[in-house]
C-alpha cells in the first residue's frame, strides 16, 4: 500500500509539533533542576508512540477513504481506533514498568508526550485559520 502524500505531510507536521513540545519539556525540567538522561528517553519514548498512533490513524483513514460502503468504513474506522488504544496502553504500560521499576524513563515527560499531538493539532488548527483568512479563502 502506498502512502498517500496528505498522511506523509500530516505526520511530518506531527512529528516537528511532538519534537517542539519535547525540547519545551526538556527546558522545564532543566529550570527545575530534575533533568536527567531518563527524562530524555521518556520524551523520545513517548513521542515515538503518539508519533506512530497518528501515522497508523492516518492510514486508517486513507484505507476507509476508499470504500464505497458507509457502514464498513465506520466499523474498519472503529476497529482501528480500538486497536490503536490498545497498542497505546500495552507500549505505556511497559514503559511505566521500566520507568517504576529501572529508572530507564521519567514517566512525565512519557505521558505527556501522547497529548502532543493533540496540542500540536489544536495549535495548527489557529495558524491555519489566520492564513486562510489572511489569504481571502475564508
Amino acid at each position: 500500500m502506498k502512502v498517500n502524500n496528505i498522511v506523509k505531510k500530516e505526520t511530518k507536521n506531527i512529528a516537528i509539533g511532538i519534537l517542539i513540545c519535547s525540547v519545551i519539556t526538556q527546558i522545564i525540567f532543566l529550570i527545575f533542576r530534575q533533568y536527567s538522561l531518563a527524562v530524555f528517553l521518556g520524551s523520545l519514548y513517548g513521542g515515538i508512540i503518539a508519533l506512530l498512533n497518528f501515522f497508523l490513524m492516518g492510514l486508517a483513514v486513507q484505507k476507509t477513504a476508499d470504500m464505497t460502503d458507509p457502514a464498513a468504513a465506520k466499523l474498519k474506522m472503529q476497529a482501528s481506533y480500538s486497536m490503536r488504544q490498545i497498542g497505546i496502553l500495552i507500549f505505556l504500560g511497559a514503559g511505566m514498568y521500566f520507568a517504576v521499576n529501572y529508572n530507564i524513563m521519567h514517566w512525565i515527560p512519557m505521558l505527556l508526550a501522547i497529548l502532543y499531538p493533540r496540542i500540536t493539532i489544536a495549535i495548527g488548527q489557529y495558524f491555519r485559520k489566520e492564513w486562510r483568512e489572511k489569504e481571502g479563502d475564508i
